[in-house]
């Protein structure tokens, strides 16, 4: 049977791959087939088309959140609770006051608030800004990348330098300055965070560019008078693309932790914005009385990044032709 198929990927002249074999092992049709087979990967996609189905419910905020828990669930984030509702544990510890257990299913934080409804609101920041953020670095860092890598010289000198020297500072503190010098608001942090992804964006895909200049084709275009920067848009940058695919999402997860982290230290979203950085920080006081507190919020940071990373690795190995059968 091995034998038949491997007779089977030969043309009729035996001198190669059959040419239906090699367009059926490209394409997005032949990754997606290749990322189904891969149960880690899917369990991955699975959590972060869930995470952003949440982030885009919170979206709509006051209209239908606020209306869909305050009417079914009866949470609602900004009632102004009574003291006997602060910090209460989840419904399955004890049922609380006789409030039944869906009336606070995750408990309240030391304001009296939901946690569960905190935690969708913070979804809809760590989704949102981690999507973002990383969409500017790989923007940035491709052109930047393929630009250096496509001319080389001293272009390519400069464009490196300056790249390296980002690259050298540590991104947390990098991001801390430019919020400092422009604002703490979450979009100063969705800034910041982007800038401090080009350098991995553009070393990345400054090193395929470097042999893709020199196929055939590149050569043939730019015999036929095609101007440089079509042949970067149309030619160089397609066929570099994969691995800054991969890498973008497994930088979406690096976004949600620095975002988070952020959080953590009072920058990015403010109070009352929840974000799971923030409600860390606001959970220190409460970690004896009240540890759950803070366990959700970690959890939902652990979840949703182990999840991008899970994605990350089987899209990497549908698209890396040296792990294809």
């Amino acid at each position: 049977m091995a034998q038949r198929d491997t007779e089977q990927s030969f043309d009729e002249s035996g001198g190669g791959v059959a040419e239906e074999e090699i367009e059926s092992r490209v394409g997005l049709r032949y990754t997606l087939s290749q990322v189904r087979r891969d149960p880690t990967a899917m369990f991955g996609l699975y959590v972060v088309g869930f995470m952003t189905a949440i982030a885009i419910f919170a979206a709509f905020d006051h209209y239908v959140l606020d209306y869909w828990f305050a009417e079914t669930f009866w949470m609602h984030p900004h009632r102004d609770p009574s003291n006997i509702q602060r910090l209460l544990p989840p419904a399955w510890s004890e049922n609380v006051f006789g409030e039944g257990i869906w009336k606070y299913p995750l408990g309240t934080d030391h304001r009296g608030r939901d946690v569960l409804v905190r935690l969708f609101y913070g979804t809809r920041i760590a989704i949102s800004v981690g999507f973002l953020s990383t969409a500017i670095g790989m923007v940035g860092g491709t052109i930047v990348g393929a630009v250096s890598g496509y001319y080389g010289e001293w272009i390519d000198d400069v464009l490196m330098r300056a790249v390296e020297t980002l690259y050298a500072i540590p991104f947390l503190v990098l991001v801390i300055a430019f919020m400092a010098a422009f604002g703490r608001e979450l979009v100063y942090a969705m800034i910041g965070v982007g800038i401090v992804q080009i350098p991995t964006f553009a070393r990345l895909i400054r090193s395929r560019v470097v042999s893709v200049r020199e196929e055939d084709y590149i050569e043939a275009a730019r015999a036929a008078g095609v101007r440089d920067s079509r042949i970067i848009l149309r030619h160089v940058i397609p066929n570099s693309f994969a691995p800054v695919l991969v890498q973008a999402t497994l930088q979406v997860g690096v976004a949600i932790l620095i975002v988070a982290g952020l959080s953590f230290l009072g920058f990015g979203a403010q109070p009352p914005t929840a974000s799971w950085g923030q409600m860390i920080n606001q959970s220190r006081d409460s970690m004896i009385v009240n540890p759950w507190f803070s366990i959700w919020p970690g959890m939902a940071i652990l979840i949703t990044v182990m999840a991008f990373n899970m994605f990350g690795d089987g899209l990497r190995d549908a698209l890396d032709p040296r792990l294809q059968n």
